[in-house]
């Protein structure tokens, strides 16, 4: 169901943004290329690094280093030396990347060779026949269908997989229902941790030794809080959006002054976000202890959630900026929603960054509420003056 929602949301901002906004179509040559629209149609001929966000991302040709691409449905046909990142509901990869490979959405679909390493998560994900994956390939779905090949500790983890393809090293799969169809070959060990019993068709080759346990020895599915965890972010996901498409609309002045902020006041930003991370809940313990402060207390413990997605709307709106506009060029609204959509899909990558992803979210939360100080704080003096 909450995957349900999540595609759902992704098509809704899809289909509004391409209906209100125009298509950008970008070709350059040795240097970067930076490009945000509803459409985003990027044709390169060995740039060095390719920035995309839109409702529609259509990138092609050649890249020297990296790719970063987010929007609700990603297309991408390249051949490129460096890394590929890419974000949004529905993502397609076609041609060779020769570096890492890191993809997050909803539907994930790959005909691509990819050179040193995958991580993809999504509710469903689709390995193509012609995919040629490396050793050390992670996949995280709902649903995985591969028909590809993989190299040596190929791991899948979801709750149906099907496997039709080939492996040459060791496989481990982690679901609840999972199958291997008579085109299954792996040349190494295999393990399988599920709650029923695997379906392995005998005409499946499997050089090694096959181990089965139960999904209570897997670090993945024994947390149910997790699963929990997962609901939270997308509830908080949408509710950045939200405010922040409303901040954007209808405060637009205030964006860009925070936008501004974040750039040039790094260190007053932070230390600003630790004074009202740790002073609210101060000021909220010492009015409640009095009756006179006990209606200010009440009111702003009301304040505090819209304060959080403040702080993560702001630092949403910097990030995808900072990231996707590094000129510091003046953009249209429609162009400020796409950056602000962008941002939203990298705050929830955050979550899938291991050991790391919880502080790097706490951290966004304290820029974020330090920014929106500095900047109200600014404000106010101005018009004191």
């Amino acid at each position: 169901m909450r995957t349900r929602k999540l595609v759902l949301f992704l098509t809704i901002v899809s289909v509004v943004l391409t209906a209100f906004l125009p298509t950008l179509s970008a070709t350059n040559e040795k240097k970067d290329i930076k490009a945000a629209g509803a459409r985003v149609n990027i044709t390169s001929e060995d740039a060095t690094n390719v920035y995309a966000a839109g409702a529609r991302v259509n990138i092609e040709g050649t890249v020297k280093h990296d790719i970063w691409a987010a929007g609700a449905l990603v297309n991408i046909d390249t051949e490129t030396d460096g890394d590929l990142h890419a974000a949004g509901s529905r993502i397609s990869i076609k041609g060779k990347v020769n570096g890492k490979t890191r993809l997050a959405g909803a539907d994930v679909k790959i005909d691509a060779v990819i050179g040193e390493e995958l991580n993809a998560a999504a509710a469903s994900i689709n390995i193509f026949e012609n995919a040629n994956l490396p050793s050390n390939t992670s996949l995280a779905a709902a649903l995985i269908e591969f028909n590809g090949t993989a190299g040596n500790d190929f791991r899948l983890y979801a709750d149906e997989v099907i496997f039709s393809g080939k492996a040459s090293g060791s496989v481990t799969i982690e679901g609840h229902n999972i199958q291997l169809d008579d085109t299954a070959q792996i040349e190494g060990n295999l393990t399988i941790r599920s709650s029923q019993e695997a379906l392995i068709s005998p005409n499946a080759t499997i050089v090694g030794e096959i181990t089965k346990t139960g999904l209570e020895d897997s670090e993945v599915f024994k947390d149910k809080e997790d699963a929990d965890g997962q609901g939270f972010f997308l509830i908080l996901s949408t509710s950045i959006f939200l405010l922040g498409l409303i901040l954007i609309l209808f405060l637009r002045d205030f964006v860009e002054h925070n936008i501004k902020t974040f750039r040039t006041q790094p260190t007053k930003s932070l230390l600003w976000g630790l004074v009202v991370f740790f002073g609210i809940p101060i000021f909220v313990v010492i009015t409640l202890i009095t009756i006179i402060g006990l209606p200010i207390g009440i009111a702003t413990l009301l304040l505090l959630p819209f304060l959080v997605i403040l702080g993560f709307t702001t630092t949403t709106l910097g990030v995808s900026d900072w990231l996707f506009n590094r000129t510091n060029a003046t953009k249209k609204t429609g162009q400020r929603i796409l950056l602000l959509l962008a941002g939203v899909i990298i705050f929830a990558i955050l979550r899938l960054v291991p050991f790391v992803g919880g502080l790097l979210i706490f951290l966004a939360l304290l820029y974020g509420l330090g920014v929106s100080s500095v900047t109200i704080g600014r404000q106010l003096s101005t018009k004191t003056t």
